[in-house]
């Protein structure tokens, strides 16, 4: 089961708490003008009931730093509730109008776990209670979808085989894994799995292990599986 869970830490202490044991499936959103709602199942693999908050935000990013911006763009219910243990939450999230513009719109539900007077029930001296928070990336398409990125793929001194990414589309683009070869049926000389995500007109760097008899490198994304020549740039 796909679960996200990023843990929010509200102090530093020298004990912690157990923290609630909340996944959500999917673990992303992807919305568009045919398809403008969409719904998240958020379960409670604990055994306490937990609260559980849900806002949504604008996700911006610049100079490859991420941020966050209050919009209305997004509808979510319900916006609180109570999780039994064992038990599923629907939460469905919406467009309030309808998709538009030339680029993809990146949002984030951020779902909390909110406190109340029985967390703190049974903590001692030093505790501090672990909050659940997870975000989860909402994605909608722009009217007309361009999926494009280069990639230029060459050797540094050291001999170290260097791949840059150029993300040209107007939607975002995931890279899960690289790995070099020499030829089509050998297992890889090099391999890395990344976790990279580029939003349009972003760019990235890779740097794999020096692997002389490589002659090609093959690039899993999101958008599936390509091959790109050592000494030679993919459009």
């Amino acid at each position: 089961m796909l679960r996200a869970l990023l843990m929010l830490t509200l102090a530093l202490a020298a004990g912690v708490s157990t923290a609630a044991d909340v996944g959500l499936m999917p673990v992303s959103v992807h919305l568009d003008a045919l398809r403008p709602r969409a719904t998240v199942q958020v379960m409670n693999n604990g055994a306490q009931p937990v609260v559980m908050q849900v806002d949504t935000v604008a996700w911006q990013r610049e100079n490859q730093q991420d941020s966050d911006a209050a919009t209305t763009d997004l509808v979510v219910n319900p916006p609180v509730f109570t999780l039994a243990p064992g038990r599923t939450q629907i939460v469905r999230v919406g467009l309030r109008r309808a998709a538009q513009g030339e680029r993809e719109g990146t949002y984030r539900m951020v779902l909390r776990e909110v406190p109340g007077a029985a967390d703190l029930q049974g903590l001692v001296s030093g505790q501090v209670r672990v909050l659940v928070a997870m975000r989860v990336p909402v994605y909608v398409a722009p009217s007309r979808v361009v999926q494009q990125e280069r990639w230029q793929v060459e050797r540094d001194p050291a001999g170290r085989t260097v791949a840059t990414v150029h993300n040209d589309g107007n939607v975002h683009l995931k890279v899960g894994r690289l790995s070099l070869h020499r030829g089509d049926t050998e297992p890889p000389l090099a391999e890395q799995t990344v976790a990279s995500l580029l939003f349009p007109g972003e760019s990235q760097r890779f740097v794999l292990p020096a692997a002389s008899q490589a002659r090609r490198m093959e690039v899993v994304t999101n958008r599936g599986v390509q091959h790109v020549a050592l000494d030679d740039t993919r459009r």
